[in-house]
């Protein structure tokens, strides 16, 4: 007789890990990838756009740089005399005239000045 008994034994149990070790574990894991893929994309942006510049066609650029000469000769226009002043138009004599000093009876008489308004 070929037969074979097999006797069931207890289900393996699993254990259940209820302290949170490895969600803590796989939080930890999350940031450090999210870390280092900022970190490389910094990079990248950096070769791109910085002083490396690894664009297409970088090394067939130019650039041209225009100088204009400064005038070699200046001229310096010195401004002429000012105008003599007109001569004067109003060439009327003062006030003249006569009085009495006192009991001598004596006349005097005053002569005006000639003067120009300026």
């Amino acid at each position: 007789m070929n037969q074979i008994n097999v006797n069931p034994g207890r289900e393996p149990v699993e254990a259940v890990d209820t302290s949170g070790d490895r969600s803590t574990a796989a939080g930890i894991n999350l940031i450090t990838v999210l870390i280092v893929l900022a970190v490389l994309a910094v990079i990248a942006w950096y070769l791109f756009t910085g002083p490396l510049h690894l664009g297409a066609g970088s090394g067939s650029s130019t650039t041209n740089i225009n100088v204009n000469p400064a005038p070699t000769s200046v001229q310096v226009n010195v401004p002429s005399q000012p105008n003599a002043p007109a001569p004067a138009s109003n060439t009327g004599t003062g006030n003249t005239g006569t009085g009495s000093s006192g009991s001598t009876g004596s006349t005097s008489g005053s002569t005006g000045s000639t003067g120009t308004n300026p």
